[in-house]
C-alpha cells in the first residue's frame, strides 16, 4: 500500500512537563520506525528529533520548528496520523495534508494494531480520537 512512498509522522509533541515531551518525542521515533517496518515506506517525523534543538516553549523556536515540520511534509506522499490524540500542531498539519492533496491515513497501535484507516476528510476521525471542538473546521 505505502511500499516505496515518503509518510510523514503526525503525533503529538505538546506535553504539560518536560517529561512528557520526551515521551511523545519517543513516541514520533516508535512510530517512524514501525511505519518503516509494516508498510516498508520512508518515514519522516521532525517531532522526534527537532525538540532537541528548538524549545517547543519559546514561541520564535516553535515556530521555525512548524517551518521545519511543514517544509519536511510537503517531501512526502501520505500523512500518517499516529495515537489518539490530535494536538493543536497535528491539527494544522492534517489541515495542511488535506489542501495539498497528500494521502491520509490513521494508525491507531491500540484499537488496529496492524492497520491502516484511510481518511478521506478531517471530520472521519472526530468521534475516535480526542480532539478539542474548538479544532474541528467547520
Amino acid at each position: 500500500m505505502l511500499k516505496g512512498k515518503k509518510a510523514y509522522i503526525c503525533s503529538p509533541l505538546s506535553a504539560p512537563t518536560p517529561e512528557g515531551v520526551s515521551h511523545n518525542m519517543e513516541m514520533a521515533k516508535f512510530y517512524l520506525l514501525r511505519m518503516k517496518a509494516l508498510y516498508h515506506c520512508r518515514t519522516f517525523a521532525s517531532h522526534a528529533h527537532l525538540p532537541l534543538m528548538l524549545d517547543d516553549a519559546i514561541p520564535e523556536e516553535r515556530e521555525a520548528a512548524l517551518r521545519i515540520s511543514r517544509e519536511m511534509m510537503k517531501l512526502c506522499d501520505v500523512l500518517i496520523i499516529c495515537g489518539r490524540r490530535v494536538s493543536e500542531g497535528m491539527e494544522g498539519e492534517i489541515k495542511e495534508a488535506f489542501q495539498l492533496g497528500m494521502e491520509v491515513y490513521w494508525y491507531d497501535s491500540i484499537m488496529k494494531p496492524f492497520e491502516l484507516m484511510r481518511i478521506e476528510h478531517w471530520r472521519d476521525i472526530n468521534d475516535e480520537v480526542q480532539v478539542q471542538r474548538e479544532n474541528i473546521p467547520q
